[in-house]
């Protein structure tokens, strides 16, 4: 509610003691004289400013409490309330390193292929701003933490709270593939778009570490690869690689990362699967055992 707003649907008169809204509400001031003149201003930006804070907490509670409610869903829950480090998973993982840590992903383009491809970049960065990309905006902010939607979306399971084990194994899948993706970035050190082409302006900030593979890619291929091992057989599991795809390459529309980045998420994670269904096998089966 404006200022305005405020005048038209109250009324406020100066007394010798103090200024009273609709004969009901009285706020002191040390002059009536100044309650006169500035002081009803002032306690009528004082009334629309608490309405505003009001709303500001409100909003903030409610923001907060469906972040805690996301988090909450991950992984298992520890005794405090806490949530548990997949230790037991990432123990196995490391035990076949042997299979996942070399494996012959094909090395980046060099760097005047990425320059060709910063420019396909900046014709989305012109994009973004057209209608019919318009929804990308929220995609990217919601996607740039570690968030489920876009993979339960697909399996019609987003607002159900009954696929506990089906979210665990999807978390387990991001966290895991989150620190091989690390070391396969780590190896080729490819610089970030804007770092290629300046005229770049990311929708977020560049995160701190490189550019190649695309983790984003990565992660989100994996999770349609395990789960279309889990159930191959549901309609769903096809619609989870469009779903990947349509994350991956978020990131190019955000100007974070190249197609080849994406382009090489997606052949690693193809080449990590089988690493992953070992590693995650108790997993699977209990969000198997959801669906059957």
């Amino acid at each position: 509610m404006g200022l305005h707003d405020i005048l038209a649907a109250n009324r406020f008169t100066v007394t010798p003691t103090g200024l009273l809204l609709n004969d009901t509400s009285a706020q002191p001031v040390a002059d009536p004289q100044v309650a006169a003149g500035a002081g009803g201003v002032l306690s009528v930006l004082a009334l629309n400013r608490n309405r505003n804070r009001n709303r500001n907490r409100n909003r903030n509670r409610n923001r907060n409490r469906n972040r805690n409610r996301n988090r909450n869903r991950m992984l298992d829950a520890a005794p405090d309330g806490g949530m548990q480090e997949p230790w037991r998973e990432r123990r196995k993982l490391h035990e076949l390193a042997d299979q996942w840590m070399a494996l012959p992903l094909a090395p980046p383009p060099g760097l005047d292929d990425l320059r060709r491809e910063a420019v396909d970049l900046l014709i989305k960065q012109a994009l973004r701003r057209s209608p019919a990309e318009a929804q990308r905006h929220e995609e990217i902010h919601r996607e740039a933490g570690l968030e489920l939607s876009g993979y339960l979306r697909p399996l019609g399971i987003e607002e159900l709270g009954d696929y506990g084990a089906t979210e665990s194994l999807f978390y387990l899948i991001l966290a895991l593939t989150d620190e091989i993706g690390l070391r396969y970035k780590d190896r080729f050190g490819v610089l970030r778009p804007n770092q290629v082409e300046p005229r770049l302006r990311p929708l977020l900030p560049n995160p701190a570490h490189q550019s190649y593979p695309s983790n984003h890619s990565f992660q989100s291929f994996s999770v349609a690869f395990l789960f279309s091992r889990v159930l191959p057989e549901h309609p769903a599991s096809s619609e989870m690689f469009v779903t990947a795809r349509r994350i991956a390459e978020n990131r190019e529309w955000a100007g974070l990362h190249y197609a080849s980045d994406t382009a090489a998420g997606y052949a690693l994670a193809r080449m990590v699967a089988p690493v992953l269904e070992q590693v995650c096998a108790e997993q699977m089966l209990a969000a198997q055992a959801e669906w059957l």
